[in-house]
């Protein structure tokens, strides 16, 4: 299901603040059409506290990709499988 994964940073995370409480925000891009179970099937296999998933088909990502491109200006990518193309394709 997966295409690309990038961990990035929001809030106080990103301005240097975090704490033990805050959250890792996690970017997930997957091939096929849009599926209503795509966050639960994540939070089921990256079951982990502290861990905010922000899954989408390609499509959705492709459509909402200016707003996520700066939401995860200062990300880590985790894996991209065309990582020639950059962190993400479309």
């Amino acid at each position: 299901m997966t295409q690309h994964c990038l961990l990035f940073r929001t809030g106080p995370s990103a301005r240097g603040r975090a704490t033990a409480t805050s959250d890792v925000d996690l970017l997930v891009v997957y091939d096929g059409t849009p599926r209503d179970d795509a966050y639960a099937v994540v939070r089921t296999v990256l079951d982990l506290r502290g861990l905010e998933p922000h899954v989408y088909a390609l499509a959705e990502y492709v459509r909402m990709r200016p707003a996520l491109d700066r939401m995860t200006r200062d990300g880590v990518v985790l894996f991209a499988r065309e990582p020639e193309r950059g962190p993400f394709c479309g």
